[in-house]
Order: structure tokens, then C-alpha cells, then sequence
């Protein structure tokens, strides 16, 4: 599939009205990530039937399967466009979902300005105070016992203003300012600050090294760590041959789009991974603070990026062992939920998809249940899908 016939899928994919809504709670989540059924239940509370208009007429139990069983689908239909990525190690009856980088910058505005619930009004996507003016109305709802709506609103009038000046497409800054102001948000009232299960990687610029740790945290850790990244001095787009070789993997739905180091991330962290940023990182009591000597992939050559995956791999590999390990409880449920490939000794290459990875960087064809494979692109030049039967039957 050539690039050109990517962003075809990806329209076709998005004219459905649904899928915008459900990529605006994604979008909108405090976690960052979820489940299928966890969207159901955040469904606007003017929506007195999320799950679709005959769901007043079955019992309540019933209704919730079914609406839940139809987000999935949606979901896995735009996780097979690369819009959403499935965050965990290995296929689950409770798949986490989040949107992906190109989701937000391709389809983040409009998901915004479409109606939140049957009946509302549909904005201008190119309206950016209308639609910051709806992203605090929805953020006030969701951290309402937490942060008030003078709070928020200060908070996305701030952090559309930096996004304005780092991003070079206006276009893309109110959904953007959705994702950013979201973490912030969660961030700041967050009750567990400094737990060990949260997890910031810091470098220069937020597209190279903090993005391939998180990424492979991101697959191997699941919900177990919530993780983010951030830059001293971020730039406005990721690393292209970064996200090639990250796509090879199937990983390069779980990077995210570049930001500022800021107090508050750092603060709600337990642990802070710095690669080479020097003593930019703020310092708050009772943190942990490791620093990780490792190479810029930035204008580097393919080969010497793999090199750089598979170090930051190994050494995520043993932080999640030694996180996992220090909570005997999280760590039994790790290894129930698959997380026994950190002692498997499987090659680094090998623990980024579900599916075997061939030579060329494709997905082998056997599907485990309750996944679609993962898009293998190189960005610009091939993209690559592999569905299996029932992937194809639902992204239908």
C-alpha cells in the first residue's frame, strides 16, 4: 500500500461519525490509553444511549455488551489504518487502545469539532477558539474532582500557545493541545505522585531515544506503567528513521508527538530516565534518577539505529524486570499477562509485535485472537498491511 492509498483507507475509515467520537475520548482519556469497555462508560453524559439508538430497548447488561462489542470493532478498524495502537505484550479479551501520533495529527481536529453525542453541534475544525473552547468543557467534566474549570482553562490556553509556536502546521495544535493539556491535567492531580510505576524519559529533542523507550515500555509493560516522555528542547516532528526502524518492529504506533520538559511531568514521576540532557531535568525529593549514556539516532544511518533500539531495549527490558520485581503482586500479574519474555531471552528484534517479523520487516500471516497485525511501513515509500481474515472482516 503506497502512501497515497494509506490516506485513502484512512479517510474511508474516518467517514464514519462514530470513529471521530471515539477517537475524541481516546484522545480525551486521563490515562492516556484504554479499553473498549472504558470508552463505553465515558460516552458524553448527554448520550443517554451510547450504545446506539436500540440500545434503549434491551436490558442493561445486554446493551453495554453490545455497545462494547461495537467499539472494539470501530477500533480495530482504525488500528488496522494506523490511526490506534494497541498498547501490551501479547493479544487480550481487554485490549488497551491509544491514539497514535498520526491519528491525533491527521484526524485529531476533526475528531474535536464533530458532536460529542447525537444532537450536538458539529464545529469548524479551522474554528480553533470553538474548539478549545469544547476541549475545556470536556476536560473540566473529567477532572472535575480534581481541578477546577478556571484551572483548566489556563492550563489549554497554555499549552496551545506553546504547541503554536513549536508546531509548524496550525492545523494540527487544537488536537494536539487535546493530547497535551490531557497529560497535564492527569499529571497535576494525579494522587500517587512519585510512584515507581510511573515512568518519564527525557532526552534533547523527544523524537530518538525517549521515543523508542517509551515505545518498547509501552509494548512489553502494558497498563502496568504508565509512561511519557518529554525533551529540553523539542523539536516539531519525530525522527523519520527512528519511526522506520520502530515500524519494523511495530512499534511505531506507541511513540508520540514531541514535548517540553515540564515541573509537572516531572513531578508526577517515580522514575526519570534522562539520555544524554544533561542537569536540564528538574530534581524533586524522593525521585528516582537514572541516566542512560546512549547514542543520538538523529542522521544516523539505518543499521546503527537498530543498534540503538536494541541497547535502549535491553535496558528497558531490565527496568521493567526490576520495577516488576520490587511489587511481588505486579509482578506475578505480569508474568500471567505474558511478561515472561524479559527472561526468554528472545532477541530484542523479536519482542516489538505479536506476530513473527520477516526479513523485510513485514508480519507473518498466523493472527492471534483479538488482534490485528500491526502496520509495517517505512514512511514515504511502502507501507505494508498483512489482515488476517478476521481483522479484514472487521475493518470492514
Amino acid at each position: 500500500m503506497t502512501p497515497d492509498e494509506l490516506r485513502s483507507a484512512q479517510k474511508l475509515t474516518m467517514a464514519n461519525p462514530e470513529r471521530l467520537r471515539l477517537l475524541a475520548r481516546l484522545l480525551t482519556h486521563p490515562e492516556g490509553r484504554c479499553t473498549a469497555e472504558d470508552l463505553v462508560l465515558r460516552a458524553a453524559p448527554e448520550d443517554p444511549r451510547p450504545g446506539g439508538p436500540e440500545a434503549g430497548d434491551l436490558p442493561q447488561g445486554v446493551a453495554a455488551a453490545r455497545a462494547a462489542a461495537d467499539v472494539e470493532e470501530h477500533l480495530e478498524a482504525l488500528v488496522a489504518v494506523g490511526l490506534v495502537a494497541v498498547v501490551g505484550p501479547m493479544p487480550s479479551d481487554a485490549a488497551l487502545y491509544r491514539v497514535s501520533s498520526r491519528g491525533i495529527a491527521r484526524f485529531g481536529s476533526a475528531a474535536l469539532a464533530a458532536p460529542r453525542y447525537p444532537g450536538e453541534a458539529t464545529l469548524d475544525a479551522r474554528d480553533h477558539d470553538a474548539l478549545l473552547d469544547r476541549l475545556v468543557d470536556t476536560l473540566a467534566v473529567t477532572f472535575a474532582a480534581n481541578a477546577g474549570a478556571g484551572t483548566v482553562d489556563r492550563l489549554v490556553r497554555e499549552s496551545y500557545s506553546a504547541l503554536n509556536r513549536q508546531v509548524q502546521s496550525s492545523e494540527q495544535v487544537p488536537a494536539l493541545t487535546a493530547w497535551l493539556a490531557t497529560d497535564r491535567l492527569a499529571a497535576m492531580t494525579e494522587v500517587t505522585h512519585g510512584s515507581p510505576r510511573d515512568v518519564l524519559f527525557v532526552c534533547v529533542h523527544n523524537t530518538g531515544r525517549s521515543q523508542i523507550a517509551a515505545a518498547v515500555t509501552r509494548r512489553l509493560a502494558g497498563d502496568r506503567i504508565r509512561v511519557r516522555t518529554a525533551g529540553t528542547r523539542p523539536v516539531a516532528e519525530p525522527d523519520t528513521m527512528t519511526e522506520t526502524v520502530l515500524a519494523r518492529r511495530g512499534l511505531d504506533g506507541l511513540i508520540e508527538f514531541p514535548r517540553e520538559l515540564t515541573d509537572d511531568i516531572v513531578r508526577t514521576s517515580g522514575v526519570i530516565v534522562t539520555m544524554g540532557c544533561g542537569d536540564a531535568c528538574p530534581v524533586f525529593p524522593g525521585r528516582r534518577y537514572l541516566d542512560w549514556p546512549l547514542d543520538d539516532p538523529a542522521g544516523r544511518p539505518i543499521e546503527e539505529v537498530e543498534r540503538i533500539v536494541d541497547d535502549i531495549t535491553a535496558r528497558v527490558r531490565a527496568l521493567v524486570a526490576e520495577i516488576d520485581a520490587a511489587d511481588e503482586p505486579a509482578a506475578a500479574a505480569g508474568v500471567a499477562a505474558g511478561f515472561a519474555i524479559a527472561a526468554s531471552g528472545v532477541a530484542s528484534s523479536d519482542i516489538a509485535p505479536a506476530e513473527p517479523v520477516a526479513a523485510d520487516g513485514t508480519f507473518g500471516a498466523e493472527q492471534q485472537r483479538g488482534w490485528l497485525p500491526r502496520l509495517a511501513r517505512r514512511p514515504w515509500t511502502v507501507v505494508t498491511t498483512a489482515l488476517g481474515a478476521r481483522g479484514q472482516r472487521k475493518a470492514r
